[in-house]
């Protein structure tokens, strides 16, 4: 039988396929009249088996309700109570109400999700931190500004505490990856919090005797510090405290004004 006859009966088959109960009657009507060559049983087994699955047995997809983005949002209120070893699959699937295949379907891994998780923090809850540094103005003001910004985020937060500081500080070995990353992370906050203080040095706003990579070092270090005692139940009052005193490092080395 010609390709293009072969491409033409498929229309009848799957029709066929409809009114037959079993595929190997099916088989058994199209070979006792010529209609099915031997090269053409496997193609059409599976057209058979297909549409003689019973509706309400065939795999279904997710269900349309199904929303990502409120799934990473639920799986972040989790890794910020519990940590990302503390969270289990049965924790992420029961909270989100989805079966542990469809999570693994949707996200690929448990990881994969708490990845997706951190940058919704980072967009959401952290934005604060790179709006700050951002800022035009004297590096003093940033960095009282960051500092004070934080107390305010870290004790009203949901989670309390900063995620890319408490998230993930220890972990499994073969959980490293992640931990890894988490840390990296935390790196490049207090480079760029550098990258402002070497402008202001730059500017002359610093002394020329300024050491930017401790300071940066410092306030890092500080933020973090504020987040583990705002996960530890300091108020806001008591941060902002710790942070006005932070400032005293920075007020040492600005440069005379004339």
């Amino acid at each position: 039988m010609p390709n293009r006859a072969l491409i033409a009966s498929v229309p009848i088959v799957v029709t066929i396929c409809r009114l037959i109960p079993h595929p190997k009657f099916l088989h058994r009507s199209l070979r006792k009249y010529g209609a099915l060559p031997t090269r053409c049983q496997a193609p059409i087994a599976v057209i058979a088996m297909e549409m003689s699955v019973p509706e309400g047995r065939r795999r279904r997809g997710r269900p349309r309700q199904f929303d990502r983005d409120e799934a990473v949002a639920t799986a972040l209120r989790l890794f910020q109570e519990r940590g990302y070893e503390g969270t289990s699959i049965a924790d992420l699937t029961d909270a989100i109400g989805i079966s542990a295949t469809s999570l693994y379907g949707v996200f690929a891994s448990k990881e994969s999700l708490f990845e997706e998780a951190v940058d919704l923090y980072r967009k959401r809850d952290g934005a604060f931190a790179e709006a700050a540094l951002d800022r035009p103005g004297p590096a003093i003001a940033v960095i009282h500004d960051l500092l004070m910004e934080a107390a305010q985020h870290y004790a009203s937060g949901s989670g309390r505490g900063c995620f890319i500081a408490l998230g993930v500080l220890s972990c499994a070995v073969e959980h490293r990856a992640v931990a890894d990353r988490m840390a990296a992370r935390r790196l490049a906050a207090r480079d760029r919090i550098k990258s402002r203080l070497d402008r202001a040095k730059l500017e002359g706003e610093l002394s020329a005797s300024a050491d930017t990579q401790a300071l940066a070092a410092f306030y890092a270090a500080t933020l973090q510090g504020l987040s583990v005692q705002a996960r530890d139940g300091a108020t806001e009052r008591e941060l902002r405290q710790i942070a006005d005193l932070a400032l005293a490092p920075l007020r040492a080395v600005l440069a005379p004004t004339r």
